[in-house]
């Protein structure tokens, strides 16, 4: 009926990189994780409902 996208351990590796460097380094906020876990999302071809880029102002956690 449906077909789920099946990702593999190297995408979820990556996803997984990407976020430990997000929050270690540049202290993502979680409106600036929810925008970058959507767009990896996105590109993996998962379908996801339309997250838009937070302003500046809210990108990092303080």
């Amino acid at each position: 009926m449906f077909k789920k996208k099946v990702l593999s351990k190297t995408a979820i590796n990556s996803i997984v990189y990407q976020f430990r460097y997000l929050i270690n380094d540049k202290k993502a906020s979680d409106e600036e994780l929810s925008w970058q876990l959507s767009n990896m999302l996105s590109n993996l071809g998962v379908k996801v409902d339309y997250i838009p880029e937070p302003p500046p102002w809210k990108k990092k956690n303080e």
